[in-house]
């Protein structure tokens, strides 16, 4: 009897040894990393809180939060407009190094690169599951080499040398995107289109004008005669792969009261956000955020914004 107790008490022993544990190096490689991030993926947090004006997203690999607030600001020269409007703030944060990085999709999934296809913006980020989208520089209004540089999700589409009226927008200064997490922005004539893509860039939106730059409000852009309120959008950047995009609503007076707002305004906006950097895109009718494809932002007269060909998007999810 003693010597079977003997027995199963080495067998037990044995197996105990032999058996995998959590945390081996099997269990952390690529096939472990990937069951974790799917894991985190399907636990993703979601609110959406329309009434409190609050919306969030986050799962292991990109957090968004959207934040509504009504903005007063103070005028900065006697004779400005007074401002006060509805502003809707994304936040974002990216984790780059597993890949995570803001794409540009096209109305015509089949074709990328069609132009001649258009949608809503949320028409587009709910047929491709986008946790975030918003409109860009709507290019193809201008058409020709007046849109500028560009380039998405790496091609590029055109190099065009725009040129800019002092003192009229868009300035066709860009909104450089690149594959480490950066943004970055240069004047129309500064930089090839080759060139960014040389460097990384992934999309290059072309608008204008850049509203902070190390920090700091350009000074053109300060002393500029420009002090009319539009409706206007602005996407911006913290440090790389932790981004701002921010809506301001105008020209709603009947409709909520919102003012719209001035560059220099929307530049102090973004300042007070924590960027380093920020550039417009268009606005007006065609500025338009959604979350999960729903709009968020009202427009002035056309109620779901421009079709456009293409959306700049964060979280691609499946449903």
């Amino acid at each position: 009897m003693k010597r079977k107790g003997l027995l199963l008490l080495t067998a037990v022993l044995l197996l105990w040894i032999c058996a995998p544990t959590a945390g081996t190096a099997e269990e952390s490689g690529p096939e472990g990393r990937m069951n974790e991030q799917k894991a985190s993926e399907e636990a993703a947090t979601v609110l959406e809180d329309p009434e409190e004006g609050r919306w969030l997203y986050e799962d292991g690999t990109l957090r968004i939060e959207i934040r509504r607030t009504r903005e007063t600001p103070e005028k900065i020269r006697e004779k400005d407009y007074r401002q006060d409007f509805n502003c809707y703030t994304a936040e974002i944060l990216c984790d780059t190094a597993a890949g995570e990085l803001p794409v540009t999709l096209w109305a015509d999934s089949a074709e990328p690169g069609n132009t001649r296809i258009r949608k809503t913006v949320s028409q587009i980020a709910t047929e491709q599951h986008a946790v975030f989208a918003v409109s860009t520089d709507l290019f193809t209004a201008r058409g020709g080499k007046e849109a500028g540089i560009v380039i998405r999700n790496g091609e590029i589409l055109q190099d065009g040398k725009a040129k800019h009226a002092p003192g009229r927008r868009p300035t066709f200064d860009t909104l450089a995107l690149y594959a480490d997490g950066r943004a970055d922005s240069f004047p129309p004539a500064e930089k090839r289109a080759e060139e960014y893509t040389a460097e990384g860039a992934l999309q290059v939106y072309t608008f204008g004008p850049v509203l902070l730059r190390d920090g700091e409000i350009p000074e053109e852009l300060i002393h500029t005669d420009d002090r009319n309120l539009n409706p206007m959008h602005a996407f911006g950047m913290i440090e790389p792969g932790h981004y701002i995009d921010m809506i301001c609503e105008g020209r709603l007076k009947d409709v909520n009261g919102s003012t719209g707002v001035m560059a220099e305004t929307l530049a102090r906006l973004m300042q007070e956000r924590g960027c380093t950097f920020a550039v417009a895109l268009d606005g007006g009718d065609t500025a338009v955020m959604t979350f999960r494809g729903k709009q968020l932002n009202t427009v002035p007269k056309l109620p779901a914004g421009r079709v456009t060909c293409e959306v700049l998007a964060f979280g691609i999810r499946e449903e």
